[in-house]
């Protein structure tokens, strides 16, 4: 019977708490210790909303940083550029010896001129356009185009050239940025 009598209190307990949590009412020993599950769940949710915005801030600051070293790597290569013309009286062809290869920067890289990693942060690992029109001379202007990987809608322009395809027809040289249809200066 006293077995019986200690199901029935235990059942009776169990019984009791569901009904508390079921309720809202706290869950404890006494009346003030605990948490409610809709606090529980509020807590969550609250939780989750931090991390969501914390990932959003990350990508935004991952997404500049980026921006800093293709921006910082384009000017490397715009010197490589220059450095190319002065030993060769004339800029890399698009086609023809010495080709500028959109993928591994040669001949800059196999002559020594350039030697970063601008490629790891962009679109398809590679530039997008390049050529070296002859309206002043044989090889006497160029442009490169870049499309940044962590934000493509990002473009870069290397160039010392009339015809850069987001120059609109003026003379460009140094490094620009198309960001929103602007190009600018960074």
């Amino acid at each position: 019977m006293a077995r019986n009598y200690d199901k029935q209190k235990r059942s009776y307990a169990l019984a009791t708490l569901l009904l508390r949590i079921a309720d809202g009412r706290r869950v404890g020993l006494a009346q003030e210790e605990g948490f409610t599950l809709v606090e529980i769940l509020i807590v969550i949710a609250i939780v989750g909303i931090l991390a969501a915005v914390a990932i959003l801030v990350g990508r935004h600051y991952t997404a500049k940083a980026h921006y800093a070293v293709v921006l910082s790597e384009c000017d490397k290569v715009y010197k490589a550029f220059s450095l190319f013309y002065m030993d060769n009286e004339m800029f890399p062809n698009a086609t023809s010896n010495p080709a500028f290869q959109l993928d591994t920067f040669n001949p800059f890289r196999s002559q020594g001129y350039y030697n970063g990693n601008i490629t790891s942060r962009l679109r398809n690992g590679r530039a997008d356009s390049y050529d070296s029109p002859d309206d002043q001379g044989a090889n006497q202007e160029f442009w490169l185009q870049l499309t940044l990987d962590a934000d493509q809608n990002v473009r870069f322009l290397v160039v010392q050239s009339d015809n850069a395809p987001l120059g609109g027809g003026q003379w460009l040289a140094g490094v620009y940025v198309f960001r929103n249809g602007v190009l600018s200066s960074p």
